[in-house]
């Protein structure tokens, strides 16, 4: 027998954008999927949603990986750019609470495959409050795989993939490795529900990690926790065993916000101050405050010249408007909910200005109520109301249906903000 999936428009919080919600073209559950990772869509933050491509309908995308269950042969294809590069992958298990009921218990099994020749990749797997409850391990065959343990009570995971040792090591930004998501299903023996000792099941699993760590990738300093995390937002460079205790035990959220803080420091600020000075701009030694719109338009001011800051303005938005928003977002203790809000907003504005040179805005965007966006260009409006659009198009459309209901015109006035100091650097969250 043959099943119908349908990919429904993303999900907060579990539930959809009213009846405006959009449904995906038909899937047969037993079809052989393989999502491509699109270089459209960012994914190099956990809050941050990327659509796929389907290599088989060109059309079908999803914010999920959950499709990948129904067939062994499915698989996500996705490529690090970088050594530093981090990839972030949704991945929601719904069908869990429906087994348990049934007295069905289920195994799940990551894979992480086809690795380029000579590279290192990690593969590690988070719940819904950023607790990590899997490191992929060697399976003898060129890859690393885990398996969810059953005392695991989460139906939402988050999948992140890295280069091994912090960015030391070699990715091959052609090649691409694979994600297989394997389910075994298996008949439950009758036992107490062990859910309100996760906790304690997750240090046990944390100290097992640690205990399996080579030699000389095992931390034995004093600093907790969330000392390491102070030193790495501050910039310190932490060395390759207090980088490993952190992926192990450190909170995702709390990991990612000193890493963009520590980024901040030992890698954008001083390219943006190189740049600044190559341009002719003395900024030794000078204070002075960085402030974005979510257009992209940035200012400068403090302690330089008018013609100073003018110049500082347009290297800044020339060469670093991106990073410097995203280290912005990522070092934000918004929630995902807001961070999706903002950061659509910001999109939907970037796409419309470069692919309509300034003549349509957020402004014009009209939504029906049965979900039809009108308001722009024709052609436009056919892409974005269109059942076979490409993933871009789709988290456009996506974006817009959030942002119609909740207000367009409540980010417009949004800006992210940073003060310098001399050779300091600081964030200053809205």
């Amino acid at each position: 027998m043959n099943y119908t999936y349908y990919i429904s428009s993303p999900l907060i919080s579990g539930t959809q954008y009213g009846s405006k919600g959009f449904a995906s073209p038909m899937k047969e559950l037993n079809e052989q999927t393989v999502l491509v990772e699109s270089c459209e869509n960012k994914n190099d933050s956990y809050r941050q949603k990327t659509k796929y491509d389907d290599r088989v309908d060109g059309y079908f995308s999803t914010y999920d990986l959950g499709i990948l269950l129904q067939n062994r042969d499915s698989c996500l294809e996705g490529k690090l750019d970088s050594d530093g590069d981090v990839d972030y992958y949704s991945f929601s298990y719904g069908q869990k609470s429906f087994y348990e009921k049934m007295g069905v218990g289920t195994e799940i099994t990551i894979r992480l495959e086809n690795i380029p020749e000579g590279s290192d990749y990690d593969l590690a797997v988070y719940d819904a409050k950023g607790n990590q409850i899997g490191i992929a391990k060697n399976n003898g065959n060129g890859g690393k795989e885990l398996t969810l343990l059953d005392w695991d009570g989460s139906d939402r995971y988050t999948i992140r993939v890295e280069n091994h040792g912090n960015g030391n090591g070699n990715v091959d930004a052609e090649e691409p490795y694979r994600i297989r998501i394997m389910e075994e299903k298996y008949q439950k023996q009758e036992k107490a529900d062990g859910r309100q000792d996760y906790s304690s099941e997750i240090e046990k699993l944390h100290r097992e990690q640690y205990d399996s760590l080579p030699e000389d990738e095992r931390y034995t300093g004093t600093e907790s926790v969330e000392g390491l995390l102070e030193k790495k937002s501050s910039g310190e460079i932490l060395d390759k065993r207090e980088e490993a205790y952190l992926k192990i035990f450190a909170n995702l959220h709390d990991y990612e916000r000193a890493a963009a803080n520590g980024r901040l420091k030992n890698t954008l600020f001083p390219k943006m101050q190189e740049a600044l000075e190559k341009a002719g701009i003395d900024v030794q030694g000078k204070e002075y405050a960085i402030e974005m719109d979510i257009y992209g338009k940035i200012t400068v001011t403090g302690e330089l010249s008018e013609e100073e800051k003018r110049k500082a303005a347009d290297v800044l938005e020339e060469q670093f408007s991106d990073e410097l928003w995203d280290c912005h977002m990522q070092a934000s203790d918004y929630t995902t909910v807001e961070f999706n809000r903002i950061d659509a907003y910001r999109e939907i504005s970037s796409f419309l200005g470069k692919a309509t040179g300034g003549q349509y805005s957020c402004d014009d965007i009209s939504v029906d109520v049965n979900g039809n966006i009108s308001g722009l260009s024709e052609k436009m409006c056919q892409l974005l109301n269109s059942q076979e659009s490409n993933g871009r198009y789709e988290q456009l459309r996506d974006d817009i249906l959030m942002l119609y209901d909740y207000g367009m015109d409540e980010f417009s006035s949004y800006k992210v903000r940073y003060e310098v100091a001399g050779t300091d650097i600081k964030i200053v969250n809205n």
